[in-house]
């Protein structure tokens, strides 16, 4: 059996459009007109999306190779093929969209350079390619898909419920398309900074430092509980002759619906898995992705699995209800796209079995219990004791901590809760909320050095 390798960057070469000499950038951006970077919101103010966050991914080559906000053409390819123009698969609609006031007060055109303001400071670039106009409620409704259109997985119409059909029904209705090239590059604030490996610096690490042939990629958005530990340890058992060398956390950074944990307590609750042993630090790494989750389930599988090939892990695992809330898709949405395909979503195999697709080695995994029989954390195709199973519950265990209830140890490492409530002090709330969510959107995760910008 041949061994496997580190894949290629999804689309051939990592994307890379980070101007690092500061003489470049301001000779890049003399003269540019200026925009100064918004939320996206709900109605009633709350923030739930900053692009920043897609420039940052797209910049950085974690979504490589999309270069920027889409042309009107690519969107409607993505949204009926899931495809991007060069034929890579791709999910989501990836889009800088405005008000038509501030497209009017802008006063741009296709072939200008708008130079992107964030938090006062230059940040990042968009040549402008192509202008139009989008239906928002038509592009959410497309992304997420129907039960009459895709009945193998849609199992409830997306409504104003659902985290990520709002991301895309409260976009602006002006596109400006175009390739992003950050010329300001920010600094990371505390934790963030310690967790960032781009791509480019995570196959580094991974192949010179870890010296990890086969990496299993753990997609998180969860502080984590001892069965996601297990999780981790038995799907790393894949591989080839013998089970993958590292286990790749990486955390989905950015706004989350109400009642997640806080993006800071999710990190270091991983870190401590491996600071206090329970994964050895050798095999075990913690990374983060910015982008403001779209609970996509089958589709947010689609992005995983391009970011953490980007990122050089050879595997990923895909529990049910990957990446998903509440009861829209079929539980096994995921694990079904990667074990024989979705032929409504354009897939009549695998992502990693079509042209042009990934080349990332799928792990789909059943349940981990607590069983009192067994007197362990049980896999749910192992265990023959499923009378007496014990599930883990999210929402039990948050109700938990909610009551400054410490978890049995055998549901959560104490290390694990010690991170929850750090950033419980500091929050004054363990969960996300609206306060947190208009903190981030005032802070963010970043800071940007002053830069001048030259008149032209």
């Amino acid at each position: 059996m041949p061994l496997i390798k580190t894949p290629p960057p999804h689309g051939g070469k990592l994307v890379d459009r980070v101007v690092k000499k500061r003489d470049i950038a301001e000779k890049m951006v003399a003269g540019c007109p200026t925009f100064e970077l918004k939320p996206t919101t709900l109605p009633d103010g709350t923030p739930i999306r900053h692009v920043y966050r897609e420039i940052m991914s797209v910049c950085y080559g974690f979504f490589s190779p999309v270069e920027g906000s889409m042309v009107q053409n690519e969107l409607e390819r993505v949204l009926n093929e899931r495809r991007l123009l060069s034929e890579w698969i791709f999910p989501y609609p990836i889009l800088f969209d405005i008000s038509e006031e501030d497209y009017k007060a802008l006063d741009v055109k296709e072939g200008d350079r708008l130079l992107l303001m964030l938090k006062g400071q230059p940040f990042a670039t968009i040549d402008i390619e192509e202008i139009y106009k989008i239906d928002p409620t038509d592009v959410a409704t497309r992304t997420f898909g129907t039960p009459e259109k895709n009945p193998e997985v849609v199992r409830e119409p997306f409504n104003e419920k659902h985290p990520g059909y709002m991301i895309y029904k409260m976009h602006k209705p002006v596109i400006l398309a175009g390739k992003y090239t950050i010329v300001n590059e920010p600094k990371f604030k505390e934790p963030f900074d310690r967790f960032w490996f781009p791509p480019a610096k995570c196959r580094e690490v991974i192949k010179n430092e870890k010296k990890w042939r086969t990496v299993i990629a753990h997609q998180t958005r969860n502080v984590p509980h001892v069965g996601h530990e297990m999780l981790m340890k038995c799907a790393a058992y894949t591989g080839d002759i013998e089970p993958c060398h590292g286990i790749l956390v990486n955390a989905i950074i950015g706004a989350k619906r109400r009642g997640d944990y806080p993006d800071e307590a999710i990190l270091e609750g991983h870190e401590a898995v491996n600071k206090y042993g329970y994964i050895k630090p050798e095999r075990h790494m913690v990374t983060f992705t910015l982008w403001d989750m779209r609970y996509g389930n089958p589709i947010e599988s689609l992005l995983h699995g391009v970011i953490r090939q980007n990122m050089g892990c050879t595997h990923h695992m895909f529990g049910r209800d990957h990446a998903a809330v509440g009861e829209y898709y079929d539980m096994y949405a995921t694990q079904i796209l990667w074990s024989k395909g979705i032929p409504s979503f354009g897939f009549e195999a695998p992502p990693n079995e079509v042209d042009y697709g990934l080349k990332i080695i799928p792990q789909n995994m059943a349940e981990f219990w607590y069983c009192p029989i067994c007197q362990e954390i049980a896999y749910s195709e192992s265990c023959g004791h499923t009378d007496a199973k014990q599930k883990f519950s999210g929402s039990f265990l948050r109700g938990m901590v909610a009551e400054g209830v410490f978890p049995p140890r055998v549901v959560m490492r104490p290390e694990v809760y010690k991170a929850i409530v750090k950033w419980w002090k500091v929050y004054n709330y363990p969960f996300v909320n609206r306060k947190y969510l208009d903190m981030k959107n005032k802070e963010l995760e970043i800071d940007l050095p002053a830069m001048e910008v030259p008149k032209a």
